[in-house]
């Protein structure tokens, strides 16, 4: 098996590298600055770590899910139509974990990382942190206990992440009609926007209609400013990961508390501002 498995994630990372390439070549020829090389390292060194994190907790992310299925009061069929309920499932279930991680200071400890980087390009959607898989698994208990087969909950989560590594770039603009339904590179840009207005928007996985109806999308109207509103915090991989967990047990109230600006007060004093 492992013999299988080795080759196509040899190819994967390969894929990767040709589309990280690419994105280096039309930055420098576009003169777009959308890299970094410290931060890039940075980013870079973080995805080993994640890597070697997902071997180290997959057993405890599969006991969770396991454990809560054989809870369940049925199993649904394993069929196409099954996978795509799971799919859609996941994703919505994505969206409030998500959405929680930006205003729920434990779950914003995990998250920081994510959103420290001052640049947006492909090498930035792997700027995870190495723990987050200890809380991810409890948000899709709920899908287990629905009787959807574990292996599709998984499958369909790594495919949610998947997807989101094509978000993180400044090449592809607006797509229309698709804008509607999907989340785009240009929605996932304002997600990452320490501006006023992109606070706490757009935290969609692969579909923005969950955003739509509950409340918390926007279109990208402005340039978006990324990174915190506290700025820099650092380009040492240890540090991006223990920053957030650094936070939480000073338990400050700082701008940080919440994501890309994160900041409560801020969002006070624009309301106020406003009116």
């Amino acid at each position: 098996m492992k013999h299988q498995i080795g080759p196509y994630r040899i190819y994967i990372l390969l894929f990767l590298a040709i589309l990280v390439t690419a994105e280096i070549i039309w930055s420098w020829k576009k003169d777009k600055n959308a890299y970094d090389v410290k931060e890039t390292f940075a980013n870079l060194y973080v995805f080993v770590g994640f890597q070697f994190s997902k071997y180290l907790f997959a057993g405890y992310q599969l006991a969770i899910l396991g454990f809560f299925a054989k809870l369940a009061p049925f199993t649904l069929a394993r069929n196409g139509w099954v996978f795509l309920l799971t799919f859609i499932t996941a994703d919505f279930i994505y969206y409030w974990f998500h959405r929680i991680s930006h205003h729920w200071k434990p779950l914003w400890a995990f998250h920081l990382i994510h959103h420290s980087a001052m640049h947006m390009n492909l090498t930035a959607a792997y700027r995870l942190n190495w723990f987050s898989a200890i809380v991810s698994p409890l948000f899709f208990i709920p899908a287990a206990l629905l009787g959807m087969p574990t292996d599709f909950i998984v499958i369909s989560y790594v495919l949610n992440l998947a997807y989101q590594f094509f978000l993180h770039t400044e090449i592809i603009g607006n797509l229309g009609v698709i804008e509607h339904v999907m989340d785009t590179p240009s929605s996932h840009r304002v997600h990452h926007g320490s501006n006023p207005i992109y606070i706490d928007k757009n935290f969609g996985g692969v579909f923005i209609i969950w955003d739509k109806l509950f409340g918390t999308y926007q279109a990208e109207t402005e340039k978006v400013n990324y990174g915190l509103t506290t700025g820099f915090v650092s380009n040492n991989p240890f540090v991006l990961v223990a920053r957030g967990f650094i936070d939480l047990f000073k338990n400050k109230k700082s701008p940080e508390t919440n994501e890309e600006t994160g900041t409560i007060a801020l969002k006070q004093t624009c309301r106020q501002a406003i009116s």
